[in-house]
């Protein structure tokens, strides 16, 4: 759901936070932030993704619930 076009995902639409209206820009008109996951027009443009900030060169870890299982490791440590 999170990849498919919508007003939430679209470059023209000012982004949505809590219980704010969202603005389409082009269109002129207010978005309620319960619709605009399901709505979008043909003037929909992908949004740039937003990325974390790294600082001072350190490396950002994902939370251990998703990080990917390393399964090759633990299949040759086995074998051995």
């Amino acid at each position: 759901m999170g990849h498919r076009p919508s007003c939430r995902s679209c470059r023209h639409c000012t982004p949505l936070s809590g219980v704010e209206q969202g603005w389409c820009q082009l269109r002129q008109l207010s978005i309620h932030c319960e619709l605009a996951g399901d709505l979008w027009c043909h003037h929909w443009t992908a949004r740039a993704p937003r990325l974390p900030v790294l600082g001072s060169g350190q490396p950002v870890l994902a939370p251990a619930a998703e990080r990917q299982l390393v399964l090759a490791e633990l299949l040759h440590s086995d074998a051995a």
